[in-house]
């Protein structure tokens, strides 16, 4: 029987709806052998997450989802694999961004208030029932309030990227966070490549940029990665030396349209991680002399 994994998913302790346990519980019922723990900015489920692997023998990873921002492109994200949760410098970071997050949301409270909806912080940390408060919060509350028919109106026309509320958080650089990554022994791949918004040649350009700052991997299978898409960043991860990687982005209700497991990832490109993992020690000492 063919292994598979899944190395990109989201929980309640961030814009998920599953808690970390609950997603190794139904990683264990679709048969995956190996997962990863993304969330959003925050190592918060990681320890949940770890401990109910080991008890249902699903080999799993600590990692994360970094935002990040470069030269006016929509938001890009970075992977991160293997975080160490007793790195003081590591938490010290991720405490910062999330508390960049929250002042986003106050913000973001404001403007809507000005366009005549009244969201109050209260009513959203019940909506959030103790994860980090995101947008997705806003938006199932918009919709109990009233304000929009649904989730898709809340993000298109209010507080999408594009909305009339709109509110950028404080984030890293891509390259900031690549290398913030890399110093701190995790290894950093650029997520779902093709949602960047780039043509082939800037999108190789870019690679070999954040290369310069320590990328060790790009993400060629996704949720939202055509095959024919996949083929050609499969062509770009060997060609510059990169590792493979590939997940779902599962996010529970939250993206009712995408399902754990979908599409399948080869069990190969968690052997390549860990690999390249086992590998970090001697590329950061190269890149030292």
């Amino acid at each position: 029987m063919r292994k598979l994994i899944d190395l990109h998913m989201h929980s309640t302790a961030s814009d998920g709806t599953f808690k970390p346990d609950e997603l190794v519980k139904l990683a264990k019922e679709k048969g995956l052998s190996a997962i990863a723990l993304t969330d959003h900015d925050t190592a918060e489920g990681i320890e949940e997450f770890l401990k109910e692997g080991e008890k249902q023998g699903i080999e799993t990873i600590a990692g994360i989802e970094i935002s990040s921002l470069f030269e006016g492109y929509p938001e890009i994200h970075v992977l991160g694999y293997f975080i160490d949760p007793e790195n003081r410098e590591v938490m010290d970071k991720l405490a910062y961004l999330q508390d960049a997050r929250k002042v986003r949301n106050i913000k973001l409270i404001a403007k809507l208030k000005e366009l005549g909806i009244e969201l109050s912080l209260e009513e959203l940390e019940k909506e959030a029932n103790g994860q980090l408060i995101g947008r997705p919060h806003f938006a199932a509350l918009m919709v109990k309030k009233g304000f929009v028919k649904d989730t898709n109106e809340a993000f298109s026309k209010y507080i999408g990227n594009d909305g009339l509320a709109f509110v950028p958080k404080e984030k890293l650089t891509t390259p900031e966070a690549v290398q913030f990554l890399f110093e701190n022994g995790i290894v950093p791949v650029l997520a779902h490549p093709t949602k960047i918004g780039m043509n082939t040649n800037d999108l190789i350009d870019f690679i070999i940029l954040l290369k310069k700052h320590g990328l060790q991997g790009i993400e060629v299978i996704h949720s939202e990665i055509s095959e024919k898409e996949s083929k050609k960043l499969l062509e770009l991860a060997y060609r510059f030396n990169l590792v493979p990687t590939g997940g779902s982005d599962f996010h529970g209700e939250n993206k009712p349209f995408v399902k754990m497991g979908v599409p399948e990832v080869p069990y190969e490109f968690f052997i390549k991680l860990k690999e390249r993992k086992n590998d970090m020690f001697s590329i950061m000492e190269t890149r030292k002399l």
